[in-house]
């Protein structure tokens, strides 16, 4: 049965890293099966905005973008046709991480300087379908409302961050068989109150 943390935290005080949590739980005979913590393979990409978009001159299908990044702004050469002056996008900085080990670093297209890449819903490693309105092979555009959030981590701003802990559930243990059930588990093997 998989649980999110998010959810046993409101049935007990858990102040301990979820890795860690895994062990004690484990020790304590609630044996778990895996943990996955989402959100911890994006790093370093932001909110930010389109200011400027121009054709690149040595190609037909890229476009030079000026993005601000709320204390910076930069320079963005993309392929992407669903992009407008004003849309409010995920932006991945020089040096960030994206899921699946992809590294971004600022670079040339076709002679023109790229400093990071815009993001999709696919390469945040994120479903489409939770995200109404979004395109699978498009640039993920977010709310307009998110323009005071320039700048800021799209993990804190999208609430990406989500451990999940997989738990085998025994015969013996119809308790756990809900998550208030589990919550209850977790508040006496942590020693907090429920």
């Amino acid at each position: 049965m998989k649980a999110s943390v998010e959810w046993l935290k409101e049935y007990s005080d858990i102040n301990i890293d979820t890795v860690k949590l895994g062990d004690i739980l484990t020790m304590t005979g609630s044996k778990v099966e895996t943990i996955e913590q989402k959100g911890n393979e994006i790093k370093n990409v932001v909110v930010g905005k389109i200011l400027q978009i121009k054709k690149h001159q040595d190609s037909d299908h890229l476009v030079i973008t000026q993005v601000d990044l709320g204390n910076e702004k930069v320079q963005i050469v993309t392929g992407a046709n669903n992009i407008k002056e004003g849309d409010i996008v995920p932006i991945a900085k020089d040096g960030s991480s994206l899921p699946g080990g992809i590294k971004i670093k600022k670079g040339l297209l076709r002679g023109a300087e790229s400093c990071g890449m815009m993001c999709s819903v696919g390469e945040l490693g994120l479903d489409v379908l939770d995200y109404p309105g979004q395109i699978e092979n498009g640039i993920m555009i977010l709310d307009s409302k998110l323009e005071k959030e320039l700048g800021k981590d799209i993990v804190e701003v999208l609430e990406l961050k989500e451990d999940i802990i997989d738990f085998e559930i025994t015969p013996n243990r119809p308790d756990c068989l809900s998550i208030e059930g589990l919550g209850r588990e977790v508040a006496a093997s942590i020693r907090k109150r429920v």
